[in-house]
């Protein structure tokens, strides 16, 4: 599968002014976080989980997420976007997990690099 999703900068976001002093930077874990959000997204709207009486999503067991950081969302930044690549979706009694590359752009400037994003979406207990 395949995951794109685009956000306009706004200069007024409050994480602007909070971030660093004097440095008004959007936070790394902010993008990593709109990565993860997109990845739920698709899962909700491939149906993944769909068979669990109570699913929910959950850090994937045993998995590092390692990203790198190339690059910064300032207010000055007109946009931003994201893609991913699932790569592979693994499936055991009561958890599926997603695999994927993905990326986070500021303009036409890649700016985050995640080889290894993972989620997992259990059945609650």
């Amino acid at each position: 599968g395949y995951v794109y999703a685009h956000k306009t900068v706004n200069p007024r976001d409050w994480f602007f002014r909070a971030h660093f002093h004097q440095d008004p930077v959007m936070p790394g874990s902010l993008g990593v976080e709109a990565l993860l959000q997109a990845l739920q997204a698709f899962a909700l709207q491939t149906g993944i989980g769909r068979e669990f009486r109570s699913p929910r999503f959950a850090h994937a067991e045993s998995h590092n997420t390692i990203w790198k950081y190339r690059g910064q969302i300032v207010p000055d930044n007109k946009d931003m976007a994201l893609e991913m690549h699932i790569k592979k979706i693994e499936a055991k009694p009561g958890c599926i997990t997603l695999l994927a590359e993905a990326s986070l752009w500021k303009e036409n400037l890649r700016i985050y690099e995640v080889n290894s994003l993972a989620l997992s979406v259990v059945e609650t207990t």
